[in-house]
């Protein structure tokens, strides 16, 4: 039985790595009484529903620190869909999606559904795929918050993919 769980979690981590993508930010948010310039880190999955487009599921964690040393940290969850504009898997795509942005500050509850969308730019780079995006982002919580994000991704992939 414990060799078909530790199966089952390499199985997943090597589903999971062939179509992940490490992501990095920088981000404003905006908020009632929060404004800040911050940075995150997300894992992106997109799977593959056409050669060129793609269904994603994104989990991340984003800082901001205001000037008055007041902290805030968003966790957004979403999903989404990757649909490329020349529909051959690389150039320009639109990305939008929704989900759940959970959060700890420390004032207020910034907590909430949340919608956004992302523009960006999809390159292979001699077989190493780079994301480059631009991405907004609302979350409606009790205090609504507005993120703008400049985003570079990477795929993490354990071979040639025929998606990315």
């Amino acid at each position: 039985m414990l060799l078909k769980k530790q199966f089952f979690v390499l199985y997943f981590l090597f589903f999971s790595f062939n179509l992940c993508n490490a992501q990095i930010e920088v981000a404003h948010v905006s908020a009632k009484d929060f404004k800040s310039l911050g940075f995150g880190a997300f894992l992106n999955f997109s799977i593959p529903v056409s050669e060129a487009n793609y269904v994603t599921l994104e989990g991340g964690l984003q800082y901001f620190k205001d000037k008055d040393a007041d902290k805030l940290t968003l966790l957004p969850v979403l999903a989404g869909y990757r649909y490329t504009l020349n529909q051959t898997g690389t150039g320009l795509y639109i990305e939008p999606n929704a989900g759940y942005t959970f959060s700890v500050a420390d004032f207020g509850d910034y907590a909430g559904p949340s919608a956004g969308i992302g523009v960006g730019y999809l390159i292979d780079l001699g077989n190493i795929p780079f994301n480059f995006g631009l991405r907004y982002e609302r979350s409606f919580g009790n205090t609504a918050t507005n993120v703008f994000a400049f985003r570079i991704a990477h795929s993490f992939s354990f071979g040639r993919k025929d998606y990315y």
